[in-house]
């Protein structure tokens, strides 16, 4: 059980656009190279690297970062690269970023054509192509910061906003960012105490917003950014090359930290479980399901009552429905559940051989998913189906997107959960609830749970869910999102069962 889609947001939010840099008064270019250290919580776990040259009539940036972050024990490399290309008055011409998670390379490329932004993606062996009317207000790095020269910086109490375009949050259209001035302000460094001036960024989506607060020196670059994801701190620092490059002690364990205490052992096979879930610090956002076998009470704004029932088979296979009754984006490939691959069709073939009805279908492909992935480890970042039928390895995300292609390859509607899951002991913790991923197939009229990793095909009241996404690529940021500010602040009882 892993968080991979909580690392992407992690690093969507790191960088999600050029808004660590701010303003001036004249929107005058000026070149700028910067190096930062990045820290999460108490641990350094990597470095950033931001530039922005004018060459050849165009304002060219880039951001890179190397980081590396423990994980159940296992130290996982990240590496991104992303760079923009706009015109002297803020226009967009392209962009394009590489993403290197645990060995798995994701590439994007976009640019500007006839009035639409056309964005090419390629990861393992699926490449896809989209297009998107360009929002004329819509901005990249060069245009963020020439917006901001232009606002100011320096006096307090300034509002205003921009639209921001930005590869990570999704290029359908430009994300909402709310700029505040907090005016000047002290702020500390490696090298000591110095003068700057605070802002504070939120970028806002459909599903919720992430804060940044950022001090800025008298040129408007950033000299430090921090931000919270939920228990999370992260906090980026300038320095010298020398000093950002230098690795650090890794503190935190990413994925043990998260382990929630249930404080009590739940009985097997319950049909049924009621749970209490509190945010420790801040109000509990970032939960909305409900379905047949989840529905939510709120108790505060702080405080949630969740009941969670078994799946009851009798209904499901008495129930109707039609696979057409869902969109489209739960029957067809995208780039991580690529059901169009041969060999992912071969193994949905060879899985569902000789089933004699969907039910029957659905729990092979759960049973064969969790034999095939033969090599059960953490060492995975966030693979494709496609890599997954070729590797053989990872953890629950691998499990429930190579089950969820599968399903599709036999015209079995599906998507997957995220959410937390019990476990009787999880690396040295009992009575656990872990953060997982699995798979929902379309059955009858009705979404219905398989665990592929947990080897579950008739799930109990054994979890919550968080979030469910066709993993179609303009869904994933809003589906992340509210997961990730509940890693670390999240506490979790049982307060009914039978």
């Amino acid at each position: 059980m892993k968080k991979a889609l909580t690392f992407q947001a992690f690093m969507i939010c790191l960088f999600p656009a050029p808004l660590h840099l701010a303003a001036e008064k004249k929107a005058e270019f000026r070149p700028m190279d910067r190096w930062y250290e990045v820290y999460l919580g108490e641990s350094k776990v990597g470095f950033a690297h931001s530039t922005m040259k004018l060459v050849e009539g165009e304002v060219r940036s880039e951001s890179i970062f190397e980081m590396r972050i423990k994980r159940a024990g296992q130290v996982i490399e990240m590496k991104v690269a992303e760079r923009t290309s706009e015109s002297p008055d803020g226009k967009i011409i392209g962009f394009s970023g590489e993403t290197l998670m645990a060995g798995i390379p994701i590439l994007k490329k976009g640019w500007v054509e006839n009035g639409e932004i056309v964005v090419r993606e390629k990861q393992f062996l699926r490449e896809t192509t989209k297009r998107y009317p360009l929002d004329p207000q819509g901005k990249m790095t060069w245009g963020i910061l020439k917006l901001l020269k232009e606002k100011g910086f320096r006096e307090k109490g300034l509002t205003y906003e921009a639209r921001v375009y930005s590869p990570d949050f999704g290029m359908a259209k430009p994300t909402r960012a709310i700029i505040r001035t907090l005016g000047p302000a002290k702020v500390s460094l490696a090298e000591g105490e110095i003068d700057a001036f605070e802002t504070e960024i939120e970028m806002v989506s459909s599903v919720g917003s992430l804060k940044t607060s950022n001090w800025l020196d008298g040129e408007g670059i950033a000299v430090r950014t921090q931000m919270q994801m939920g228990g999370l701190s992260i906090d980026i620092r300038q320095s010298s090359e020398k000093r950002a490059k230098a690795e650090g002690e890794l503190k935190e364990d990413f994925l043990l930290d998260s382990v929630i205490s249930l404080g009590s052992e739940l009985p097997p096979m319950a049909p049924r479980n009621v749970f209490r879930l509190r945010a420790k610090n801040g109000n509990l956002t970032g939960i909305a399901y409900e379905g047949k076998t989840q529905k939510i009470r709120r108790i505060d704004g702080r405080t949630l009552e969740i009941e969670v029932l078994a799946e009851d088979w009798k209904a499901i296979r008495k129930g109707k429905g039609h696979p057409l009754q869902v969109g489209p984006e739960y029957r067809e490939a995208n780039i991580l559940v690529d059901c169009e691959d041969k060999l992912v069709k071969e193994l949905a073939k060879r899985a569902g051989q000789g089933s004699r009805s969907p039910f029957e279908t659905a729990e092979r492909l759960c049973s064969f998913v969790s034999r095939y992935v033969s090599e059960k480890n953490f060492s995975v970042g966030f693979a494709s189906a496609s890599e997954v039928a070729r590797k053989r390895e990872g953890d629950c995300t691998e499990h429930g997107i190579l089950l969820a292609a599968l399903g599709r390859a036999l015209g079995i509607p599906s998507r997957v959960a995220t959410g937390i899951v019990y476990a009787k002991e999880f690396k040295g913790t009992k009575n656990a609830m872990v953060y997982h991923m699995w798979t929902q197939f379309y059955l009858r009229g009705r979404w219905v749970n398989f665990d592929s990793a947990l080897r579950k095909v008739r799930c109990p009241a054994d979890r919550i869910i968080f979030f469910v996404s066709s993993m179609k690529e303009d869904s994933m940021v809003d589906s992340m999102l509210p997961t990730s500010e509940l890693i670390g602040n999240l506490s979790v009882e049982r307060i009914d069962s039978p």
